[in-house]
């Protein structure tokens, strides 16, 4: 399996998505034979009820419920916001300490696997918060500036709207890094000529809940893969790993 379990018992599973592959088999790539829920139910031998998404260049943890009855609540406390998401991303330029971006968001959709949903929707309410980890600043030029700056960012949305996290950040204009979609390219360009890094900047790290049978608070945590390890160490923050390589404590949402 090419996903690493990251929680399992007999109502949820969740497993650490690959970047680049799907969650199930969709009109975005018809060419595609893997895919994250697949591999899953080939793992545990039964058919899983995938609960949220997690967009096809990015990783990190991805929540399965082994049954309806734990999908219908699961999806309620998602629907709710009583479900806690983090998420590791590198951003162009510095962003503040911390703040929330109140921005509305119109649905995104995909000339080919949305071609038949409705067009001219409304926007909807869509909020992210964020926090700054580190920054830095390289001596390499981009654009008309002379030196590159970026942003370690632990970012928690609180509505589920497509691309969220990209789409926000892109409005204040603080990129994800390797987002071929929405982010920049000469920065993009960068990362790959400098740290021969392409994968987007974007990492699921943590989800935290209510279990829906017990009720107990349950934390999944899914840590740094060797590539999230190297761009920290080539881009200065090789002392977070440690502390990212752990669940994420409450302060650490609330830097100020």
């Amino acid at each position: 399996m090419q996903q690493s379990i990251l929680f399992e018992d007999d109502y949820l599973l969740a497993v650490d998505k690959i970047p680049g592959m799907l969650v199930h088999k969709s009109w975005l790539d018809s060419s595609a034979t893997q895919f994250a829920q697949n591999l899953a139910e080939e793992y545990c031998g039964q058919k899983l009820h995938t609960l949220h998404r997690l967009d096809r260049p990015a990783s990190g943890v991805l929540l399965f419920g082994k049954n309806p009855d734990v999908a219908r609540t699961m999806l309620g406390q998602f629907s709710e916001q009583q479900i806690r998401k983090s998420y590791l991303v590198i951003a162009r330029g510095w962003t503040k300490v911390s703040g929330v971006i109140d921005a509305p968001l119109a649905e995104e959709l995909d000339k080919i696997a949305d071609k038949f949903a409705k067009k001219d929707k409304p926007a909807k309410e869509a909020v992210t918060e964020y926090c700054k980890l580190a920054h830095t600043e390289l001596a390499i030029p981009v654009s008309k500036y002379p030196k590159a700056r970026y942003s370690l960012v632990l970012a928690e949305p609180k509505t589920g709207r497509k691309h969220q996290i990209r789409r926000h950040f892109r409005k204040i204009s603080h990129h994800l890094v390797s987002d071929t979609r929405h982010g920049d390219g000469r920065h993009n360009d960068l990362f790959i000529r400098h740290f021969g890094w392409k994968q987007l900047a974007l990492r699921a790290m943590q989800v935290e809940f209510k279990h829906p049978a017990n009720g107990q608070d349950v934390v999944i945590h899914a840590g740094l893969t060797d590539s999230w390890r190297d761009i920290l160490t080539q881009l200065g923050w090789s002392r977070l790993i440690n502390v990212l390589d752990h669940p994420i404590p409450d302060w650490l949402h609330h830097i100020q």
